[in-house]
């Protein structure tokens, strides 16, 4: 379950990766979205960000580089999977 701060990241997240042409494949594109959230929304270490990504969305502590996740899943099912963890159903 995603906390508060968590929630509100993940909102951000999903509606920058909807910005992104459905079709991006570019890892790095992705990975710089992520990292901006993170930033932003004031995770320090950032590190913890991508703990809370993992954890909430994929039920575990450390996982894939989530940029180049996110391509090979394609953005649409890596949105969908933000939703998800926010309970908006589409």
């Amino acid at each position: 379950m995603a906390t508060e701060k968590e929630a509100a990241a993940f909102a951000e997240l999903a509606r920058r990766l909807r910005a992104l042409p459905p079709s991006c494949k570019d890892g790095e594109a992705i990975q710089t979205e992520v990292y901006a959230v993170g930033n932003e929304a004031g995770f320090a270490p950032l590190r913890s960000w991508f703990g809370a990504l993992y954890e909430v969305l994929l039920g575990q502590p450390q996982g894939p580089r989530f940029g180049s996740f996110a391509a090979i899943y394609g953005l649409d099912n890596t949105i969908g999977l933000l939703e998800k963890s926010l309970g908006v159903t589409a």
